[in-house]
């Protein structure tokens, strides 16, 4: 029935345990595994850019968004590995995460969306909508909310 399944992960527990669901659907579904993390994009003012080029601090706060965003895939990636899943597909995308992983999916043939009930940004989700609200209305297919 599902061909490719594509779980959101934002590091929250709420998206780990998507991956955990997902793993023996796919498992069983023999479906392609695709772990997607959104980032937003990274902007520093031009006074905190000339600070940190004077401080030689370039870069610095990009490694530690690659490196938090590298552990959230990672996990994900062993959980299914450890359960046998070797059509695995990893991803970073960087932008809006709802409309991220709503293209992503269009753009990758996705049956299944799985994304966690809530995520990290639980105080910005109340005044402005989760992402897997804005997911599930705005998708062409399947959308799994993980509690």
């Amino acid at each position: 029935m599902f061909k490719k399944i594509l779980v959101a992960l934002d590091g929250s527990p709420h998206a780990l345990r998507a991956a955990e669901e997902a793993t023996p659907l796919a498992a069983h579904e023999g479906a392609e595994l695709h772990l997607l993390t959104v980032t937003r994009p990274y902007k520093v003012s031009p006074k905190l850019q000339q600070y940190l080029e004077a401080e030689n601090l370039v870069g610095e706060p990009k490694y530690v968004m690659d490196e938090m965003t590298n552990a959230i895939v990672s996990e994900a990636n062993e959980i299914a590995s450890d359960a046998g899943i070797r059509n695995i597909k990893t991803a970073v995308r960087e932008g809006k995460p709802a409309r991220t992983i709503i293209d992503y999916a269009k753009n990758n043939k996705i049956d299944l969306i799985m994304v966690g009930s809530r995520g990290v940004g639980e105080i910005e989700a109340t005044l402005l909508g989760s992402v897997s609200q804005k997911v599930s209305l705005l998708a062409d297919c399947t959308v799994m909310i993980v509690r």
